[in-house]
């Protein structure tokens, strides 16, 4: 399932970012309660990125996530951005909506973390007609208790 859904993300990706700014779609985790539409809704996700600079910045990272989100998304609401500890690691979990060509306002809690030389991102997604706010906790919850085994 993940490779269908590597595929249909790039094919997403190609069709709204000219640029190609988005190289690679490292999807390692995706899970969700599924619809008959044969999407999921709420849906999580784990996304890795290899790192080429040992000295990047987990908020530059971010920072670039978000400029690249608004370049391909007719609308963007930021709610919050929250430095954080998770798994003993520095995190940044960002809050936002934003609304994709053809698409609702999709609500999304993201998690990112640097391990190794990796980036690391777990995001938790909402979309109409269920609402963040009855899930927000769990949401939480399910960000906060990322771990890396080894």
């Amino acid at each position: 399932m993940i490779e269908s859904l590597k595929q249909e993300a790039e094919n997403l990706l190609k069709s709204i970012d000219e640029k190609g700014s988005f190289k690679k779609n490292n999807v390692v985790f995706f899970g969700g309660v599924l619809l008959d539409s044969g999407y999921y809704n709420p849906n999580f996700g784990i996304i890795v990125e290899p790192l080429g600079d040992d000295n990047v910045k987990l908020e530059d990272l971010v920072e670039l996530s978000v400029r690249e989100c608004k370049r391909i998304s007719e609308e963007y609401r930021e709610f919050s951005r929250t430095k954080t500890i998770i798994d003993g690691r520095q995190a940044i979990i960002l809050d936002f909506e934003a609304r994709l060509p053809n698409w609702p306002f999709i609500h999304y809690l993201s998690m990112s973390m640097c391990i190794d030389k990796f980036l690391w991102t777990a995001t938790c997604a909402i979309l109409p007609p269920l609402t963040f706010y009855d899930f927000k906790d769990d949401l939480y919850a399910i960000v906060k208790s990322f771990k890396i085994l080894k």
